[in-house]
């Protein structure tokens, strides 16, 4: 089964001698050298209960084929875009979707996912996969929209969820490894001491919708992004960053720092809107990521300024100020934000405590998207809590407008499902999430889930 999640975390090469440091020479991380291209094929299949079928069959049935593997504003094209065309994701067979097939269940017993996915899979015995969705309509188990194998090769939707591309882009995101993604808000002087500020609204794993791009961070677990577009400084210097999405190869991407000597990193990089890339809706800014024991798919958005519902901007405020940890000796600024690309400041050792000469300038908007670059699109509004708060749903991630109803189910796990990280109203922060996997060493099968909200989105 195809594989496209590396194994171990990146580690960087620093620029050595004393002439690399008095020149500020950037180098790359020497793992950053770009994946294979690889060749995901999936197979979607529509399933019917003993005592419930699909409302509308052939609806989910076109729905699935042009939300999964269209040319345009799909799943596939998605990952071909930010992946820069080493993901295909193509149909398994045929179309790519399969059924509707009556199984040996009972929508009562639609939570079993495990038993689900085992009696989809024999229902198309003659077609080889590499991931496999199962799409159900159920009054039974709602305590999520969609469900997936983080990693793994499972997911699972509702019946309206196949129209929903937030949720499929999402669920995908969890099969390749990504936790959902928060954002977290930092007293002055650490990168770590921080508290949840709800999700980081850069990407369709922390409440951007499938109208973002991928983070970073998130490029960087799947070897995306290439050693020329990474640097890391060895001494205080200025980066220009172009925006991460931008077309081409050339510029810039993204800094990959350690933080101190614990294993944690950090990553800085700028987004813009722009209409002809996977960032069609994204707010202008630069971001800063802290990755826990250099787990990039599991990274947390940091800033010093409390999030806001409305725009979901950058790590920093518009009047400009560092983000500053004292103890790492590390320090990150903004001296000019444009439509092309924007000025960091990194500075380093006894530098990191000197303040930046100049202010950054107000972002200009970009001249391909919108003027004002806002987190609307589709999805809902944002959640008032963290995302490890019992107090709100993943619906809020992924955009959906799918109400829950209160049944008092949970769902099932089965050997080989992995974490199952759900969508609806059982999810849980990446923080949680790692934290299991590396109490289970990752070989345990967990369910992550939240007691689940009642309020209409």
């Amino acid at each position: 089964m195809a594989n496209h999640r590396p194994k171990r975390s990146r580690r960087c090469v620093a620029a050595t001698g004393a002439a690399a440091a008095s020149l500020g020479l950037l180098a790359a991380p020497a793992s950053a050298e770009p994946a294979p291209q690889s060749v995901d094929h999936r197979a979607v299949v529509l399933v019917n209960f003993r005592n419930l079928a699909l409302a509308d069959p052939q609806k989910a049935h076109d729905q699935a084929v042009r939300n999964f593997f269209g040319a345009t504003d799909s799943l596939a094209s998605y990952y071909a875009d930010n992946s820069g065309g080493r993901l295909s994701i193509v149909p398994a067979k045929g179309d790519g979707v399969f059924g509707p097939f009556t199984i040996d269940m009972d929508d009562s017993a639609a939570c079993d996912t495990g038993k689900m996915a085992d009696l989809a899979r024999k229902a198309i015995p003659d077609v080889t996969y590499d991931h496999i969705s199962v799409v159900m309509n159920t009054k039974f188990c709602s305590e999520w929209w969609g469900l997936g194998s983080m990693p793994g090769p499972k997911t699972w939707f509702h019946e309206g969820a196949v129209g929903d591309k937030a949720a499929i882009v999402h669920e995908a995101g969890h099969n390749l490894g990504f936790a959902h993604q928060e954002r977290h808000l930092c007293p002055a002087g650490t990168f770590t001491a921080c508290t949840a500020d709800g999700y980081s609204y850069r990407t369709p794993m922390g409440a951007g919708g499938e109208k973002k791009g991928l983070t970073a961070p998130e490029l960087l677990s799947l070897k995306w992004l290439t050693a020329q577009q990474v640097t890391t400084p060895s001494a205080t210097t200025s980066v220009h960053l172009t925006p991460l999405h931008a077309p081409g190869t050339s510029g810039v991407r993204a800094v990959d720092l350690p933080l101190g000597t614990g294993g944690d990193r950090i990553v800085v990089e700028y987004r813009t809107p722009d209409a002809a890339t996977a960032d069609r809706d994204v707010a202008q800014g630069v971001d800063v990521y802290q990755v826990p024991g250099g787990h990039y798919d599991r990274a947390i958005m940091i800033s010093n300024v409390k999030r806001d519902d409305k725009t979901g901007t950058g790590s920093f405020s518009t009047g400009g100020g560092a983000l500053v940890d004292t103890s790492a000796h590390l320090s990150v600024s903004v001296t000019q934000t444009t439509a092309a690309g924007a000025d960091v400041r990194i500075q380093l050792g006894d530098d990191a405590g000197t303040p930046p000469t100049g202010r950054p300038t107000t972002p200009a908007p970009s001249p391909t998207g919108p003027a004002t670059a806002t987190a609307k699109a589709s999805h809902s509004p944002t959640p008032a809590v963290p995302p490890t708060s019992d107090q709100s749903d993943d619906h809020t991630v992924i955009g959906s407008t799918f109400n829950p109803v209160p049944d008092g189910t949970t769902p099932g796990t089965r050997a080989g499902d992995g974490v199952l990280a759900s969508t609806g109203g059982g999810a849980t922060g990446a923080g949680v999430i790692g934290a299991a996997l590396i109490a289970a060493g990752g070989g345990a099968v967990l369910l992550v889930r939240r007691r689940r909200t009642h309020r209409k989105h």
